[in-house]
């Protein structure tokens, strides 16, 4: 797909400290109107627990800006 995110809204809620060592992160579309979409993601250590959640519009890759 040559599509890029553009971060509208960002909120993250830590619900308990994290003990170094190896952590996990997934991602998924909950849902999508056109160029907006509404994340969800997760950082576990194992048990699966929401920590965050991001609401972005879609663009076409080649609008996207470049990296500083």
């Amino acid at each position: 797909m040559n599509e890029f995110q553009s971060t509208l809204e960002l909120t993250a809620s830590f619900l308990r400290p994290v003990r170094p060592g190896r952590l996990f992160g997934t991602g998924r579309v909950v849902h999508r109107v056109g160029d907006i979409a509404f994340l969800e993601a997760a950082l576990t250590d194992g048990a699966e627990r929401l920590i965050a959640t991001a609401t972005a519009r879609v663009i076409p890759l080649d609008e996207a800006p470049d990296a500083a």
